[in-house]
């Protein structure tokens, strides 16, 4: 991959406005809602990750957001337009990359482009894509040829082909070794810089979610039973502290410090918490800041132990 990536013309980052939304699916047993009172902006140009327990409606959230379901309350809008089906202002990439196997690297990375997109615009296109994930050696291979993390940086390209305001990604590094995933988040990282799209990104990996995200969105099991035992609160280290916050990179002066803190929902709606990831890109992920959040993460997910004293 090349060493600096330079920035492409890419349609603006879209604001994202997600407001009082519900999911609530018909099952056999009646009504079964998955998503309720949930109300969130997405900043334009933001990384925002999503993480919780099993259920709680991730990946639903994402399929709302790219018009590949609708909301049963609530509205969804991109810059003020509501979401449309299939909304063209939005691309999604998956945990498995889902190239065709008959055709090449490049051609599955066409297949992104906006409809009419033909000739010499699209070879272009295509070229720049290939290049911004370096795969310009790999363009005439087809998938079977290619490693794990090259099928998923083609994956990446192709959603990235119709230059979305808004890039879904769901859990996109989950199927990839851990040396592979760790090179993978340091490319999202290289490809966001050059082409600054806003990027709401399912997880299940919370040191990936604080690496990566600028916010940190925990929703809860709107079903779960199991009622969780009181035990002390993991420490969360605010910006502006002095255990380590300098080490994730420099401080964002323009924020206050109660931004960082975990913000606990007292409803019973779907947000548990929201958390700011203080620092700028890339962290250093040994920073006492950054393994603090990422034990009051784990706390809220129950992760029992991974709690830390208080006076530790």
């Amino acid at each position: 991959m090349p060493e600096t990536i330079e920035t492409q013309q890419t349609a603006p980052a879209g604001r994202v406005r997600i407001e009082n939304v519900e999911r609530t699916f018909s099952t056999q047993e009646g009504p079964r809602t998955v998503l309720r009172d949930l109300d969130l902006d997405v900043n334009s140009g933001e990384i925002i990750a999503i993480v919780g327990p099993s259920g709680c409606g991730k990946s639903t959230l994402l399929r709302l957001v790219g018009g590949l379901d609708s909301p049963t309350e609530g509205a969804i809008t991109i810059d003020e337009d509501r979401i449309r089906a299939h909304d063209d202002h939005t691309a999604i990439a998956f945990q498995e990359p889902r190239l065709l196997p008959w055709r090449t690297i490049a051609q599955n990375v066409a297949l992104g482009l906006p409809r009419g997109t033909r000739g010499r615009q699209a070879k272009e296109r295509v070229a720049e894509l290939l290049e911004l994930v370096g795969l310009t050696h790999a363009a005439d291979q087809r998938p079977r040829e290619v490693s794990g993390g090259m099928a998923q940086r083609a994956s990446l390209a192709r959603a990235l082909a119709r230059s979305p305001r808004v890039l879904l990604l769901d859990e996109p590094f989950g199927a990839l070794d851990a040396l592979t995933r760790l090179k993978m988040h340091d490319l999202l990282l290289e490809i966001h810089r050059a082409q600054p799209t806003t990027i709401v990104l399912v997880t299940h990996d919370v040191e990936e979610a604080i690496y990566l995200a600028d916010r940190v969105l925990m929703l809860r099991n709107l079903h779960a039973t199991d009622a969780e035992p009181e035990r002390p609160r993991a420490k969360v280290v605010a910006l502006g502290s002095s255990s380590g916050i300098g080490a994730l990179g420099s401080a964002r002066t323009s924020e206050s410090p109660h931004e960082t803190a975990v913000k606990t929902r007292p409803t019973n709606g779907s947000i548990a918490r929201l958390v700011s990831v203080p620092g700028t890109r890339p962290r250093d992920r040994g920073a006492r800041a950054f393994t603090d959040l990422r034990t009051g993460l784990l706390d809220g997910l129950g992760v029992h132990k991974h709690i830390t004293k208080e006076n530790a």
